[in-house]
C-alpha cells in the first residue's frame, strides 16, 4: 500500500512538473508572437511613414495608407494564428 501511495505521489509530482513546463513553454510563445507583430507593426509604421513623405499626390497617399492597414492586418493574423495553436 506504502508503495502504491509512493508511486501515486511522483506520478503526480511528474504531472504537475509537465504541466508548468508546458505553461511556461506556452508563454514564452505568447511572448515571442507578440514580440513579432510589435516589430512588423513598427515596420509597417516606418514604411508608412516614408511613403506618405514621399506620396505627391491624394491617390498615392491612399495608397501608402491602405497598405499600411493591410500590413497591420497581415502581423495581426500571424500573431494570431500563431498564439490560436497554443491555446
Amino acid at each position: 500500500m506504502e508503495q502504491q501511495d509512493e508511486m501515486e505521489k511522483r506520478a503526480l509530482a511528474s504531472q504537475a512538473k509537465a504541466r508548468a513546463e508546458a505553461t511556461r513553454i506556452a508563454n514564452e510563445a505568447w511572448k515571442q508572437a507578440d514580440k513579432a507583430y510589435k516589430e512588423a507593426k513598427r515596420q509597417a509604421d516606418i514604411a508608412y511613414k516614408e511613403a506618405k513623405k514621399t506620396a505627391v499626390d491624394k491617390q498615392a497617399k491612399k495608397a501608402a495608407e491602405e497598405a499600411h492597414k493591410q500590413a497591420i492586418k497581415q502581423a495581426k493574423q500571424v500573431r494570431d494564428e500563431a498564439t490560436r495553436k497554443i491555446r
